[in-house]
């Protein structure tokens, strides 16, 4: 599988690969990842380039990332260039902020939300895979709801 996620500096996209990278692994995936994130701390463009379970880099040509998960909808028209179909792109929308805010007070559950999304629409990873990965988390109860609540 080929993925880019797409964030602005703070959004937890760096974070968000490396739960997926662990889930990967947990199920004997090879994971390549590489990190644009020059400017994260002005509120720049970070980029995540992931290829699960093939490949020796993890390189993505433009029109090639089976998915793409956008966590800023400034990015939403880039995200086009890199997915072989708009259909992979996987966008956190502003009323997926405002739901995760008031059912859960904290935009840091968006990741888990997102994810949740994610796993909705790929067919590698098994839904318990993310859960066993989440439980792990600090406030895991909420990480798990908020990543079922994206599957809906």
């Amino acid at each position: 599988m080929k993925l880019v996620i797409l964030g602005v500096g703070g959004m937890g996209a760096i974070s968000l690969s490396k739960i997926l990278a662990r889930v990967a692994i947990n199920k004997n995936l090879t994971v390549k990842s590489t990190e644009i994130h020059g400017m994260a701390k002005k509120g720049g463009l970070v980029e995540i380039y992931m290829k699960i379970g093939e490949g020796a880099s993890p390189y993505i040509p433009q029109k090639e990332a089976d998915f793409c998960i956008v966590l800023e909808r400034l990015y939403y028209d880039y995200a086009l260039n890199l997915v072989k179909s708009p259909e992979g792109i996987i966008l956190l929308k502003d009323d997926d902020k405002v739901k995760i805010l008031k059912e859960f007070g904290d935009i840091r559950f968006a990741n888990s939300f997102i994810l949740g999304k994610f796993f909705k629409k790929q067919n590698i990873f098994d839904r318990k895979d993310a859960v066993g990965v989440l439980s792990a988390f600090k406030m895991p109860d909420k990480n798990i709801k908020a990543f079922y609540e994206g599957v809906k």
